[in-house]
């Protein structure tokens, strides 16, 4: 009786002290030396108490989390230590995190009887230190990819952090690390900040900064600054940003020269393309630069710059690089060097006369036809950057335009007839084809017609004369293969109508519309007497137009209303017209379900719904059927909408 009354004591004593932590994120538990748990409070979620206890991980917990916890468990209940460590476990595919404590339960004698364990679930915070680890990964990831130099700075100007970009790579190792200040690592011995310093201005104004300055080492550089700060609102770090912009500059200043040349274009093709010659050849620094033009079966030098003045004003082509170049593609850009080591020291007399070294050359074309080349030589090794192959680039095609403008009329005569020529064609065809597709179209929905009564026609007989016969799956599967060949015939009629709309001649009068959509409310109440939908219709709503194909549209709309607002407890369906822009905007708007905006492009594709015909029945025919018969019209169709909002159509008639 003792024995009972100490245990009943030691029981409430546990329950007291397990009391509060029942409300608390632990799972506290025993288990005895076989790893059956005998006590657990707050079991894992999805476990109840009375499920666990008898019971091992292994019978709790897929193979792969028992052997985990096992693992643990056995290492506690064989050691004298306190086991501690952070372990995962998978849950319906999705992994959680957790703090497990474990260690041995003694009797009286000293002998191991068991473990006591503690396990505390940390799966948000690991998710945190997880996120936030990706975050400063791919913070870490985005600054390195920048070309440009980015540096965090404090106060004093000490460099914190940089990315050593943007042409600032000649900064030296030591200098980049230990927080050196700026101006020891960008500009050595000077010992002071550069004026003005855009650094020192964003903290002093707490604004951003931006200036151009000559970095000695680098050339022109944008040099932004960014100030960060505190709670307080205190400029504690400023982000610097510099880029490079010297190859910018270049650019500039060639872009420049091109646009003075340009601008100073006469009514002489050839003087302009003197000009262009001459533009090029000081840009490249060449030696002297030509463009020959291929006349008669001559190279004659049609421009010139600072070529020699016994220079032949036109040769003979075989043997002459420019007559390779004129061979080749037009998008080749040549560039020759060691001249005199190639075969042209041979075949082209200016390689030896002249002492050339190297030829970049490209030919001239219009119409598909190379009629030219423009060429650069020098008497030394050169070899033109991507920027000066640009230019070059450039220039040949506005000489090729220039020497378009002798022909220029004739060409678009030319061009302009052949282009009408194509649309006549093009045209035809395209009429040709729609035909051919209608009249597939027609008799493909005819002939399918056949096959499907047949099926319709079994499948009725199967209903009435063998029902009693089939199970529940057999009459299951011949009511689907008659819902299947309803839905079929169906889309089959949805075919004929589009096919039969296309051919259609619109017989235009004055049609009244409201009328139209009262007659069709009252269809709608008469068919479906069980559903309470309020019409506001706007009265004496007239255009001219096809009564009958008008009647479709409006039926399509008017259904689709009512069929959408099928699942509303007050549906209201409202027609009327709204004046914009010195247009009439006639609309069906509903109260229903809605649709999001990012699909409504496919809202007007022939047979793609955005409801499933279990929600919504339906062939997706109604809207493409509408937008025809309103583009027949010369009118416009769209919808606005949003999801459980209801939704609006919006169309023209002129």
């Amino acid at each position: 009786m003792k024995s009972d009354r100490a245990e009943k004591n030691r029981f409430r004593e546990e329950e007291n002290i397990l009391r509060p932590i029942r409300n608390s994120p632990l799972s506290i538990f025993f288990q005895n030396s076989e790893l059956r748990y005998t006590r657990i409070c707050n079991p894992l979620p999805g476990m109840a108490g009375e499920d666990v206890i008898g019971k091992t991980d292994e019978e709790l917990f897929t193979p792969e989390n028992a052997s985990r916890l096992t693992a643990l468990k056995k290492r506690a209940l064989s050691g004298s230590t306190l086991i501690k460590e952070e372990l995962s476990l998978t849950n319906n595919g999705e992994e959680f995190f957790f703090e497990l404590s474990v260690e041995q339960v003694r009797d009286k004698t000293g002998k191991v009887t068991g473990i006591a364990g503690v396990l505390v679930d940390v799966s948000d915070r690991k998710r945190v230190e997880n996120s936030l680890s990706r975050s400063q990964e791919l913070l870490q990831r985005v600054f390195d990819a920048i070309p440009d130099l980015l540096s965090v700075q404090n106060r004093d100007l000490q460099i914190l952090y940089s990315n050593w970009h943007g042409g600032y790579d000649y900064v030296s190792p030591e200098h980049r690390e230990g927080h050196h200040h700026c101006y020891d690592a960008y500009y050595p011995g000077t010992g002071q900040p550069c004026e003005p310093c855009h650094v020192l201005e964003a903290f002093r104004t707490g604004k951003s900064v931006f200036l151009e300055k000559i970095n000695p080492r680098i050339g022109y550089v944008e040099a932004h600054a960014y100030p960060v700060f505190d709670d307080s609102g205190n400029v504690v770090l400023v982000i610097e940003h510099i880029r490079d912009i010297s190859e910018r500059k270049r650019s500039e200043e060639r872009l420049a020269k091109i646009n003075e040349v340009f601008l100073g274009f006469g009514a002489d093709p050839d003087e302009n393309i003197n000009r262009l010659v001459a533009l090029c050849g000081e840009q490249l620094h060449a030696g002297c630069a030509l463009y020959n033009r291929m006349d008669n079966g001559w190279l004659k030098a049609v421009g010139q710059w600072n070529t020699p003045p016994d220079f032949p004003p036109q040769d003979k082509p075989e043997g002459h690089i420019c007559n390779d170049v004129l061979k080749g593609s037009s998008e080749t850009i040549w560039v020759l060097r060691d001249l005199p080591a190639t075969t042209y020291a041979e075949t082209d007399p200016n390689v030896m006369r002249y002492g050339l070294k190297t030829y970049v050359g490209k030919a001239v074309s219009f119409g598909g036809v190379n009629i030219g080349t423009f060429c650069l030589v020098y008497q030394h090794d050169y070899n033109p950057s991507e920027d000066e192959k640009q230019l070059l680039g450039i220039v040949v095609g506005a000489i090729g335009i220039e020497e378009k403008r002798k022909h220029a009329e004739d060409d678009i005569r030319l061009l302009n007839a052949e282009l009408e020529k194509r649309v006549a064609e093009r045209t035809a065809e395209l009429e040709i084809a729609n035909h051919e597709l209608e009249a597939f179209n027609y008799s493909v929905s005819h002939d399918l017609h056949t096959p499907l009564m047949i099926l319709e026609g079994f499948s009725r007989e199967l209903s009435t004369r063998y029902a009693d016969r089939l199970d529940e799956n057999g009459r299951y599967y011949l009511e689907r293969i008659q819902f299947a060949g309803r839905r079929m015939e169906g889309l089959i009629d949805a075919i004929l109508r589009l096919s039969t709309l296309s051919r259609y001649t619109l017989q235009r009068e004055r049609a009244d519309l409201s009328r139209m959509v009262l007659l069709l409310a009252a269809d709608l109440r008469q068919r479906e007497p069980e559903r309470s939908v309020e019409f506001v219709i706007e009265p004496d709503l007239f255009v001219v137009g096809d009564k009958r194909l008008l009647k479709i549209a409006l039926e399509n709309l008017i259904g689709n209303a009512w069929k959408y607002t099928s699942k509303t407890e007050t549906a209201v369906i409202e027609f009327g017209c709204r004046k914009q822009n010195g247009e009439r905007d006639f609309f069906v708007r509903d109260n229903g379900v809605g649709f999001s905006m990012q699909r409504a492009d496919s809202l007007f594709i022939p047979f793609v719904r955005l409801h499933s015909e279990e929600e919504f029945p339906g062939h997706g025919i109604g809207l493409a059927t509408v937008k025809r018969i309103v583009e027949a019209h010369g009118g416009k169709l769209w919808g606005e909408s949003e999801v459980g909002m209801g939704a609006t159509f919006f169309f023209t008639l002129p």
